[in-house]
């Protein structure tokens, strides 16, 4: 009579437990997924934000920013090396 009840209390625990596993799991995930949609869009939002900045400056100013990006990527590569 006891191992029946402790059998039944086990299994009914199990069922419970694994009822409610998927439930939590799934609730993470959503919270994950839409937190990296939002940094996508924050991203998109600064990409935005640089592009404008870059279109408001004056000729010569673009020139050298392309410039300053050139030799940045060059020394960059230079020191990855060593």
């Amino acid at each position: 009579m006891t191992k029946r009840i402790t059998i039944g209390f086990l299994t009914l625990f199990l069922l419970f437990a694994c009822s409610c596993a998927p439930k939590a799991s799934r609730a993470i995930r959503k919270a994950e997924r839409m937190e990296r949609r939002e940094e996508r869009r924050k991203q998109r939002e600064y990409e935005k934000a640089k592009e404008a900045h870059f279109k408001h400056q004056a000729p010569k100013t673009k020139k050298m920013i392309k410039e300053d990006k050139r030799r940045a990527r060059r020394l960059n590569r230079e020191l990855k090396r060593r």
